[in-house]
C-alpha cells in the first residue's frame, strides 16, 4: 500500500511541474508578440554643394636661384720679347806701315819665359798641396805587417843554422851559393852518411837544386809572413824538413826531421812547403830532399 501511494505522489508532482512549465512558455510567447522591434531613426543626409572654382591651389615654394659658376680665368702668358741680336761692331785692324812695324820695340821674351816657368811651378806646387790634402782625407789606416822587417844579418844562436847559412844570412835573404865547399858542408850537415847511398843522378840533382828549393821555400814563407802568435810570444828557431820529390812534381812523406817545439812555427813550415812544392824543379828520379827553415826575429 505504501508503495502505491508514493508512486501516485510522484506522478502528481511530475504533472504539476509540467503544467507550470507550460504556463511559463505561454506567458513568454504572448509577451514576445507584443514587443515591436523598431529600427533606430536614421539621421537626415545633408547634401554639400562642391564648386571647383572655389578651390585655390597652393602656391609653389620659391626656388632659390643658384649663383652662376664662373670658370677661373687663365693668367695671361707674358710673352718674352725676342732678343734682337745686336750686331757687333766690326773692329777694323789698322794696317801699319812697314816703317812703323820696324819702329815697334820688341818685348823681352826672357821675362815672359821666366814668368811662365814660375806660373807652372806654382801650379805644380798647388797640385801637390791638393794631392797631399786629398791623401790625408782619403788615407786608409795602415795595417802593420806581421812579417819581420828588413833582412836580418845577425847570427843565430843555433850552430847548425849558422853552418847551413854559411855567413849567417836570414830566412828572408836566401841566395844560391856557388861555393862548392859551402854546398858540401850543407849536404853533410843535412844528409850525413845517407847521402853516400844515393845514386849519381840523385846526388847531382841535390847539389844543383837544393839551394833553389830552399830559396823558393823561403820566398813563399816571406810572402805568407811570420805567424802572429809567434811574433807576440817572440818564438824563434830552425826547422829541418824532409820529403820525397817525385819526377811528376808530387811530394810524399813530408815530415819535420827536427821540429822547433812551437806548434805555430812547426805547422806553418809544413803549410808553406805544401804551397811552394809546385814550383820546385823536378828530378829524373825520386829523390829525398832535406833542408832547413829558420825563423829569426830582431
Amino acid at each position: 500500500m505504501g508503495t502505491k501511494e508514493t508512486i501516485i505522489r510522484t506522478l502528481k508532482g511530475v504533472l504539476l511541474s509540467l503544467l507550470l512549465h507550460l504556463l511559463l512558455l505561454l506567458l513568454f510567447v504572448v509577451t514576445f508578440k507584443k514587443v515591436v522591434l523598431r529600427p533606430p531613426p536614421l539621421a537626415k543626409e545633408e547634401k554639400i554643394a562642391l564648386n571647383l572654382s572655389q578651390f585655390m591651389p597652393p602656391s609653389p615654394k620659391p626656388i632659390a636661384a643658384h649663383a652662376p659658376i664662373t670658370p677661373p680665368r687663365a693668367k695671361p702668358v707674358e710673352k718674352k720679347p725676342n732678343k734682337v741680336p745686336t750686331a757687333k761692331p766690326i773692329v777694323k785692324k789698322k794696317i801699319l806701315d812697314q816703317k812703323k812695324r820696324l819702329a815697334v820695340p820688341q818685348k823681352d821674351n826672357s821675362e815672359n819665359n821666366a814668368t811662365k816657368i814660375t806660373k807652372k811651378q806654382v801650379k805644380k806646387i798647388r797640385n801637390n798641396i791638393f794631392q797631399t790634402k786629398a791623401t790625408r782625407h782619403t788615407a786608409k789606416p795602415t795595417i802593420k805587417s806581421t812579417r819581420p822587417k828588413s833582412p836580418i844579418s845577425k847570427a843565430s844562436k843555433d850552430p847548425l843554422a849558422n853552418a847551413l847559412m854559411g855567413s849567417g844570412t836570414s830566412m828572408y835573404r836566401a841566395t844560391k851559393s856557388n861555393n862548392s865547399n859551402q854546398t858540401g858542408n850543407m849536404i853533410n850537415q843535412l844528409y850525413g852518411r845517407e847521402f853516400d847511398g844515393f845514386s849519381q843522378v840523385q846526388k847531382e840533382f841535390i847539389r844543383d837544386n837544393l839551394g833553389t828549393i830552399h830559396r823558393i821555400t823561403q820566398n813563399t814563407l816571406s810572402r805568407n809572413g811570420y805567424p802572429d802568435v809567434a811574433i807576440q810570444t817572440k818564438q824563434e828557431g830552425t826547422n829541418i824538413v824532409s820529403f820525397n820529390l817525385h819526377p811528376n812534381g808530387d811530394i810524399t812523406n813530408l815530415q819535420l826531421k827536427r821540429p822547433i817545439g812551437y806548434a805555430a812555427l812547426d805547422e806553418n813550415t809544413l803549410e808553406v812547403i805544401r804551397i811552394a812544392y809546385k814550383e820546385y824543379p823536378r828530378p829524373a828520379k825520386t829523390t829525398k830532399i832535406v833542408f832547413y827553415v829558420q825563423y829569426l826575429l830582431h
